[in-house]
């Protein structure tokens, strides 16, 4: 009876397995500091997607901060979880897996620009000395505001739906990483402030820390 024992890893392997740590490091750290990011966001007086002078001005510095923040951390961590997928999907699901990861680059790269742009425009408009009324006219003008990170969210959350089902026929990580993807929708839907918004956060956090963790693993 003989035994065979695995080959030692090569350079190239450590190399790949440096890499890829990285890589779910980054998202891993950045699921995480996004959840408190929902606590901290303002809540708008009158409701809607909006919000009013009042709301800004007294927090004007933090609304700022937290949107460039948030937006910096989007940057890495949707990226990252593309690209860590289509490594765990190598073979059933990989189409799937890679047509995910384009839709969801091309997402982030607008949803960062339009959330960048809503918060310069909030940030100058609630400035000292600046007119109340400046704030409402920017509201009034939602295409511009919205436009480019309205459809760039809409393509993260298709392209997410898309990796999960890549994920899900690939076999590749236990199913509750896909079905905690899928919650991305519900975003769409609850508040993303305050305690609703963690309650949907936090699905999407434990993914991001599966699939991180999936793919150190096997690599």
């Amino acid at each position: 009876m003989t035994t065979r024992t695995a080959p030692p890893p090569t350079v190239a392997d450590l190399v790949r397995r440096r890499r890829v740590g990285i890589v779910a490091f980054l998202l891993a750290i950045t699921a995480v500091a996004a959840v408190p990011g929902g606590l901290l966001w303002p809540e708008p007086a009158a409701g809607g997607e909006t919000y009013a002078y009042g709301d800004i001005q007294p927090v004007r510095d933090l609304w700022w901060g937290l949107l460039v923040v948030l937006s910096g951390a989007l940057v890495i961590n949707v990226p990252a979880q593309a690209l860590l997928t289509t490594l765990l999907v190598r073979r059933r699901g990989a189409a799937w897996a890679t047509t995910g990861a384009v839709v969801m680059w091309i997402g982030t790269a607008l949803y960062a620009v339009g959330g960048a742009g809503w918060a310069a425009a909030y940030y100058f408009a609630t400035a000292p000395g600046v007119d109340a009324s400046v704030i409402e006219r920017i509201n009034d003008d939602s295409a511009h505001l919205f436009g480019v990170m309205i459809p760039g969210a809409l393509l993260v959350a298709v392209g997410t739906v898309i990796q999960a089902v890549g994920l899900w026929r690939s076999h590749a990580v236990p199913r509750w990483i896909p079905v905690l993807w899928l919650t991305i929708i519900a975003t769409f839907v609850v508040p993303g402030n305050g305690i609703a918004g963690l309650l949907t956060a936090l699905p999407m956090t434990a993914a991001s820390l599966g699939t991180a963790y999936y793919a150190w693993r096997q690599a």
